[in-house]
C-alpha cells in the first residue's frame, strides 16, 4: 500500500509539471488515501501541498490553507526538513497569502524565507525569494524596493547554476517585466520576458511557462492588443492545466481585457488559447510573437 501511494504521488507530481491536472487530482487523492491507510506522515506531508495548489486554482483558499497547515503539522512528526526544502515550503505559503491578500503576513514570510535560504547557503534559493518579493512589491506599488531586489538578483545569479537556476531566471524576468510595465516601458518589459521565456523553456516545467504566458498577456494588454492578451490568458490556462481563479494578476488582467473586448469576444479569444495543445500553447507564450501581431494589426 505504501509503494502504491508513493507511485501515485510521483505520478501526480509529474502530471502537475506536465499540465495534466485532471490526472493529478486523481493521483493525489489516491496517494493521500494510501498514506493515511498505512499511517505514513511523510507521504501525507508531501501530497497535501500539491492538493493545496489545486485548491488554490479552484478558488478554495480556505481548503488550501488547511492542507498546508496539516502538512506542516505532519512534518513535525518525523523531524525537520532540510533548510532548502523548508524554503520551498515557505514559497507555497507566500503564494497562498498573496492570493488571500494578507500583505503584512506575506512580508513576514518573505523575510523568514530569506533568512532560511541564507542559512542554507543556497544562493539560487535566496534569489527565488528575492524574485517573489520583487513581483509582490511591484504589485503593491513599492517600486524602489522592487528595483533594488531585481538589480541584486540579476547581479548575483550565476550563469551556471542548475536547478533551480532557470526557475529563478524566469521569476526574475517576469518580475522585471512587471516593473517595466508599471514604469511605462513596454519595450523593456518585452526584453525581460524574452529572457524569462528562454529560461522557462529550459525548465521543461509547464506551470512556469504558464507564468510567462500570463505576463505576456499583461504586455499585450499594455500594448492595446486585447484579443492577443485574451488568447495568452487562455494559453496560460492550457499550460497550467486549469483555470486559475485566485491569482491576483490573472484576475485583474481578465477584468481589464474583458472590459476592452466585451464578454462574448473575450470568451471566444480565451477559448482559442484554452483549446490549444501544449506544444502550440508553449509557442503562444513567446513574447516575440507580439511584435508580429503588432505589425499585422
Amino acid at each position: 500500500m505504501w509503494l502504491a501511494g508513493l507511485a501515485r504521488l510521483f505520478r501526480a507530481e509529474f502530471t502537475e509539471n506536465a499540465g495534466e491536472l485532471d490526472r493529478t487530482r486523481t493521483d493525489v487523492e489516491a496517494a493521500l488515501a494510501c498514506f493515511r491507510q498505512v499511517g505514513d506522515c511523510w507521504g501525507q506531508s508531501e501530497a497535501l501541498p500539491l492538493r493545496a495548489r489545486l485548491r488554490q486554482y479552484d478558488g478554495d483558499l480556505d481548503g488550501a490553507l488547511a492542507d498546508l497547515r496539516d502538512a506542516r503539522s505532519l512534518a513535525q512528526e518525523f523531524g525537520s526538513l532540510s533548510l532548502a526544502d523548508t524554503v520551498f515550503g515557505d514559497l507555497r505559503w507566500i503564494d497562498l497569502h498573496i492570493r488571500r491578500g494578507d500583505t503584512d503576513l506575506v512580508i513576514a514570510l518573505i523575510d523568514s524565507a530569506r533568512q532560511r535560504a541564507l542559512r542554507a547557503r543556497a544562493p539560487a534559493m535566496r534569489l527565488l525569494v528575492d524574485a517573489w518579493e520583487a513581483g509582490f512589491r511591484v504589485r503593491i506599488g513599492e517600486l524602489e524596493r522592487a528595483r533594488e531586489l531585481l538589480d541584486i538578483a540579476e547581479r548575483d545569479l550565476p550563469d551556471d547554476i542548475p536547478f533551480p537556476g532557470d526557475h529563478a531566471r524566469t521569476l526574475i524576468g517576469t518580475a522585471r517585466a512587471s516593473f517595466r510595465l508599471r514604469t511605462g516601458d513596454p519595450t523593456g518589459a518585452q526584453r525581460a520576458l524574452t529572457m524569462a521565456y528562454a529560461a522557462a523553456l529550459r525548465t521543461r516545467d509547464l506551470p512556469i511557462l504558464a507564468l510567462v504566458a500570463v505576463h505576456t498577456a499583461a504586455l499585450a494588454d499594455a500594448l492595446e492588443l486585447p484579443h492577443q492578451a485574451a488568447v495568452r490568458l487562455g494559453a496560460a490556462s492550457r499550460l497550467r492545466g486549469t483555470h486559475d481563479r485566485t491569482d491576483p494578476q490573472v484576475r485583474d488582467l481578465t477584468r481589464s481585457v474583458r472590459a476592452a473586448l466585451g464578454a462574448d469576444s473575450f470568451a471566444a479569444a480565451y477559448g482559442k488559447g484554452w483549446e490549444l495543445d501544449h506544444r502550440k500553447a508553449v509557442t503562444e507564450a513567446d513574447p516575440a510573437r507580439l511584435s508580429r501581431d503588432r505589425r499585422t494589426r
